[in-house]
């Protein structure tokens, strides 16, 4: 789908969730977003928080883009125009610089599993590299996007949303290592519920952790 056909695409689908991807410098991450507008050859997205404030974004810096809308996913590659509110909406304006495809659904599908996982936090308020350690927790599902944890009370204050960290994931070709961030932190009872964005998938990576979702999936049918 050409960039302008994309545009006309979004321009009927007003409220549709976005994940902006900025895959490289001091904000590497994963922001959620949704479409506001589209205004000729821009889209207009709710500007993308981190830790509660407006992420800060260059003109013309490169983003990736996927949309999720009428059951189905789309991605792209879009630059940022400019940012500033309207009708009291913070807004980021970015335009699509390359043609949109349909990503397969199979990427997002995520899985129960029991994974012996280990977390090192890179990033982050208050951070002692000296006395910061590996956290190890057992997984609870994951997905070529992320992996979600449970992780103990006693061990859960070091983690806050947006953290950077790097994940260990035992799998049965090898041990991997995986950049991400803590993209949500949930209380159930006595345990937290931290579930980590990769920043990153490598193909080295994407296909022995890929083939363990499959088998997973398999397994949950039987």
């Amino acid at each position: 789908m050409t960039p302008r056909a994309f545009l006309s695409f979004l321009n009927g689908r007003i409220g549709s969730k976005v994940l902006l991807f900025n895959e490289a410098g001091l904000y590497k991450g994963t922001y959620p977003s949704r479409v506001e507008d589209v205004k000729g050859d821009l889209i207009g997205l709710s500007h993308p928080l981190l830790r509660g404030a407006l992420l800060p974004v260059l003109r013309n810096v490169e983003l990736k883009l996927k949309v999720e809308t009428d059951g189905a996913l789309y991605q792209t590659t879009v630059s940022v125009a400019r940012g500033g509110p309207q009708d009291g909406v913070p807004m980021l304006w970015v335009a699509p610089v390359s043609d949109a495809e349909r990503v397969q659904r199979r990427y997002f599908v995520r899985v129960p599993c029991l994974l012996k996982t280990s977390f090192f936090r890179l990033e982050g308020e208050g951070l002692k590299p000296e006395t910061e350690g590996w956290v190890s927790a057992v997984s609870r599902d994951i997905s070529l996007g992320g992996v979600g944890v449970l992780v103990p009370e006693s061990l859960s204050g070091g983690f806050a949303e947006q953290d950077r960290v790097l994940v260990r994931l035992p799998l049965q070709d090898g041990t991997f290592y995986l950049s991400g961030k803590v993209a949500r932190k949930l209380r159930k009872e006595d345990v937290w519920e931290i579930g980590f964005a990769f920043e990153s998938m490598p193909g080295s990576v994407e296909k022995p952790l890929g083939a363990f979702i499959r088998q997973q999936e398999l397994a949950g049918r039987q």
